[in-house]
């Protein structure tokens, strides 16, 4: 199917950022940023156009991992007596599981070892020990590029921010960053340059940056690509566990089961791995909560679900628009007592109820830190209560407990490619 591979990602960064945020302190925008400053130094290193795109989409991606290595630092913890990873080997790891993620993307050009060796310096001082000589080109350059955001506010352009940033380069030629590099960029990095990243002009400096494409990718492929994204998002509470895999492979099977085309399906599998993106946004200290939230904290989670729509409504391919309305809609109620926008049935289309059941279903069933799944027929039980409530569609309810009763398995997307 035709996918624009960076327009998603584009789009997804924002949630990407909220974690960066919340667990390393970066400021907004903070991908996007390193995708813009790696795409101009790029191109004054002669990476050819389809390398470009390849290295915006390793600079959205460069901290894929955050969320999954958070967790497990989590679960280190418990059998240390509290005692956390060291710098060392909580960034060591971080790059280690993005680089295994990052294998499975539909990337155009060879990128072995770009997300792997993005923390190393060029004498070889990094967590790896790598020497600049003995590391990918793109990852010196989202090396550069990570660095310079953490240590200067670029969310807005000043002659001194400029200075300081071309003083800096210049004064770790040789140590963090190659001679090549580190002269490629202050003879080409320009006050209009620093102008264009800031937060009022970075989003549209990247669609002006990069050609975008609309590429076929295989449905494999796409598959691929929502699988991370849900895993991202599972990781960021240890209570979510596989949630969102789970809904998206719930959604893939219903789709079948209603006979969509096989693209349709891919996009609708996406969607269900990308209904919960905005949780991202959700800080961990209502996510991670082992108490009944209370009522402003209930509040504030179910913001996730407008949050989700306000990521995904970035994506501006029209063909790509239903993926926004599916994946966001997921607590609207047939009655117009769901939210963010409490829609009603009326407005709702077949695959935005389906979406609500699939969402409930693998709520309902799955096995999380707190609780047991509940078996088929309890879950089945509640929906129907839902249905004599005015929640949730009847029909749906129906075609769901015949298929999941009888266990059927269609030739659901594999998943464990990530695992």
């Amino acid at each position: 199917m035709k996918i624009d591979l960076n327009e998603i990602l584009y789009a997804v960064s924002s949630g990407l950022d909220a974690v960066e945020q919340e667990l390393l302190g970066v400021r907004t925008g903070h991908c996007k940023r390193i995708a813009a400053l790696s795409i101009m130094l790029g191109k004054n290193l002669g990476l050819t156009a389809d390398e470009l795109i390849d290295l915006a989409a390793f600079s959205i991606l460069h901290d894929n991992a955050l969320t999954e290595v958070n967790q497990e630092e989590q679960e280190y913890r418990k059998y240390n007596n509290g005692e956390g990873y060291s710098v060392h080997d909580y960034n060591v790891r971080r790059c280690i599981i993005g680089e295994r993620n990052a294998r499975f993307m539909p990337f155009r050009t060879n990128n072995r070892d770009v997300i792997l060796l993005h923390h190393e310096n060029a004498d070889g001082s990094g967590p790896q020990g790598r020497t600049y000589d003995r590391t990918p080109i793109k990852s010196q350059i989202i090396h550069l590029a990570d660095t310079l955001d953490n240590t200067y506010d670029l969310t807005s352009a000043s002659k001194e921010v400029h200075g300081s940033v071309i003083y800096f380069v210049k004064s770790n030629a040789g140590r963090m960053f190659s001679r090549e590099i580190a002269d490629t960029f202050c003879k080409t990095f320009k006050m209009k340059h620093l102008v264009s990243i800031d937060v009022a002009h970075v989003d549209n400096h990247l669609r002006k940056a990069t050609k975008h494409f609309n590429d076929e990718y295989s449905n494999q492929e796409v598959v691929n690509l929502a699988t991370l994204i849900a895993q991202i998002v599972d990781y960021k509470s240890h209570y979510t566990c596989k949630h969102s895999t789970g809904v998206a492979e719930k959604c893939d099977t219903m789709a079948t089961y209603y006979g969509f085309s096989p693209d349709k399906r891919t996009k609708y599998y996406l969607a269900g791995a990308l209904h919960d993106i905005g949780k991202l946004m959700i800080s961990n200290s209502i996510l991670q909560k082992p108490a009944k939230l209370n009522d402003y904290e209930y509040e504030l989670m179910k913001q996730h679900a407008y949050y989700t729509y306000d990521i995904l409504k970035h994506i501006r391919k029209k063909e790509m628009a239903d993926i926004m309305l599916w994946a966001s809609h997921h607590h609207e109620k047939l009655n117009g007592e769901g939210y963010p926008f409490g829609l009603t049935g009326d407005q709702l289309s077949h695959e935005e109820k389906l979406m609500t059941c699939c969402d409930i279903y693998q709520a309902l069933t799955e096995e999380r830190a707190y609780k047991d799944g509940f078996p088929h027929s309890k879950a089945i039980s509640i929906m129907r209560d839902m249905v004599i409530k005015g929640e949730i569609d009847n029909g749906i309810v129906n075609a769901m407990d015949s298929v999941f009763s009888q266990n059927i398995i269609h030739n659901v997307p594999k998943t464990s490619i990530l695992t």
